[in-house]
């Protein structure tokens, strides 16, 4: 009977979503052993980022458990194994096994109240992965209920903190935040094991990522990063954990250490099949890359986020823009929101979206925007999003050349940047002051903001936006050679005015009129007043 059941062992069956442990078990040593010790065994191997010798230990236990009819205890090693596959993205063993999990739970003669909770928490995170947010939040609930009913620590965390995602997803995020608040204090009293402990600070910091919670960010952030230092076990959450540091470095500024920690956290996450946490660090690289203008490096990490199944815009888009690729941002950027309808996927996607539409010339779309990221701030409550909304206004005046209707909008932007320590951010906002200023007249206050922003891009490493603000300060050196009469005509007409309102505001005759725009026409490339108004916004002049 027992060689049967080596032989066995060696099958897999994937008959009704089944699957049955393979031979690689007989890789480990063939010293007997019980199997919650082989559980155990497995258990840390998971935490150690060793994901097949996990399976194969676990797989073990759960047939050794099977074998002794302890179909409670094979539940648990199928809910491990099933988690193992679920963290490597293997979605069809993971599939297999939540089934398996689910089979063992219908034998359990007496319903197993405390049991289900395992299930409950597998059919979670498989409504997690195939979007089913309404599933999602009942099964959270579920799980939350049986942590409570049972002291099961471990249900009660992950359920809240699914809980938490799917209200701060759906906008509801004063109730999200107090969920996360409470899965965390689980996890901060020690109650729950390693896994549970590091699947909820990840998504407790990704959900404060979501709609800009930084507080508690920043502070979970660095909580998960002393807990894997303390725990070198934890090999699993390393590559997480260097990614979400490398967000806060490089949210404040620190881009030479946020690199670096990207890079590992990438390296760190291929390594261990973890293709989800790789992507996502190569996204983030690119985005910090096109920053620094390295554009063929930004460029060479958006194409590996893309192999690795994750999308890289909207850091993309910006890079294509750049590049003068408009109708391909534009389209790319269209896209994305039309993808993201749920209100705190759209925050970190919104800002980009305006750049992106403010350069092709769409401002009403771009104002639609605007007003719905206010309603978003007023929804989050929180700094970031306020700051970037803010932001966004302060850019869809600017291009109503309405410089007076930006300038509120663009204070409060850097105030609310640089009260969070955001350098690039605060630096950013300076400008579009900058620029405000400059169009309300005011040029001495215009070039203290741009030096201010040049001073501060510089010292971060964001040399093209450092050499924009430089060449903004000395625009009069510039302008592609356009003369001080020359920039007075083109500022009018980019603010509408006909030529015989330009003779008249500068005391000039219409033929003269008609002189200097045919020269700056030619100088700045333009073949209509519609062109060289856009120059005038595009170069800020207006």
């Amino acid at each position: 009977m027992a060689s049967d059941r080596r032989n066995a062992a060696r099958v897999s069956d994937t008959r009704d979503g089944e699957v049955r442990p393979r031979d690689d078990v007989d890789r480990e040593p063939r010293e007997p052993r019980e199997p919650a010790a082989l559980l155990a065994e497995g258990v840390a191997a998971h935490l150690a980022g060793e994901p097949e010798r996990a399976v194969r230990l676990l797989q073990a236990a759960h047939q050794a458990f099977v074998d002794e009819g302890a179909t409670a205890e094979a539940l648990s090693a199928a809910y491990r194994i099933a988690m193992v596959h679920g963290t490597t993205g293997d979605r069809s063993q993971f599939s297999g096994w939540v089934a398996r999990a689910e089979r063992l739970l219908a034998e359990l003669a007496d319903g197993a109240p405390a049991a289900r909770g395992y299930v409950a928490v597998l059919q979670m995170h498989r409504a997690i992965a195939a979007g089913s947010f309404e599933s999602v939040r009942e099964l959270a609930q579920e799980a939350a209920a049986i942590g409570r009913q049972h002291g099961r620590h471990d249900f009660l965390a992950l359920g809240l903190t699914a809980q938490g995602r799917h209200s701060v997803t759906s906008g509801d995020v004063a109730l999200g935040l107090s969920l996360l608040d409470e899965a965390m204090s689980v996890v901060l009293a020690g109650q729950v094991d390693g896994l549970a402990a590091g699947l909820v600070w990840c998504a407790a910091i990704e959900g404060c990522q979501q709609i800009g919670a930084i507080d508690r960010l920043c502070e979970w952030t660095a909580g998960l990063d002393a807990w894997c230092a303390d725990e070198p076990g934890l090999a699993m959450f390393a590559g997480r954990c260097s990614l979400h540091r490398g967000q806060v470095l490089a949210l404040h500024g620190e881009w030479s250490a946020a690199i670096a920690s990207l890079s590992a956290s990438g390296h760190r996450a291929e390594e261990r099949g973890q293709l989800p946490a790789a992507g996502e660090a190569q996204r983030e690289l690119g985005d910090l890359l096109q920053l620094q203008g390295d554009d063929a490096g930004a460029a060479a990490a958006y194409q590996r986020a893309t192999e690795l199944g994750c999308d890289p815009q909207p850091g993309l888009a910006l890079l294509w823009l750049g590049h003068g690729r408009r109708d391909a941002a534009a389209a790319a950027i269209r896209r994305c929101l039309a993808e993201s309808p749920a209100p705190a996927l759209r925050c970190a996607l919104i800002g980009p979206a305006i750049d992106v539409l403010l350069a092709v010339g769409d401002i009403d779309e771009a104002a639609e925007l605007a007003a719905e990221l206010d309603g978003l701030a007023e929804l989050a409550g929180c700094p970031p999003v306020t700051a970037a909304a803010a932001y966004a206004n302060a850019g869809v005046e600017l291009a109503r050349f309405d410089p007076a209707g930006a300038l509120p909008y663009a204070r409060r932007a850097v105030r609310e940047w640089s009260g969070i320590r955001c350098p690039f951010e605060s630096a950013r906002s300076r400008v579009l002051l900058a620029r405000a200023l400059l169009g309300a007249g005011d040029a001495a206050s215009a070039d203290r903001e741009l030096a201010a922003a040049r001073t501060a891009f510089a010292s971060i490493g964001a040399i093209p936006s450092a050499v924009d603000a430089d060449a903004l300060l000395h625009r009069r050196d510039h302008a592609d050679g356009l003369t001080e009469r020359e920039i007075e005509v083109l500022r009018l007409v980019a603010r509408g005015r006909s030529n015989r309102q330009i003779a008249t505001e500068l005391v000039i005759s219409e033929r003269t009129v008609a002189r200097h725009l045919s020269n700056l026409f030619v100088k700045v490339g333009a073949a209509s007043r519609t062109q060289a108004a856009a120059y005038a916004f595009d170069h800020s002049l207006t």
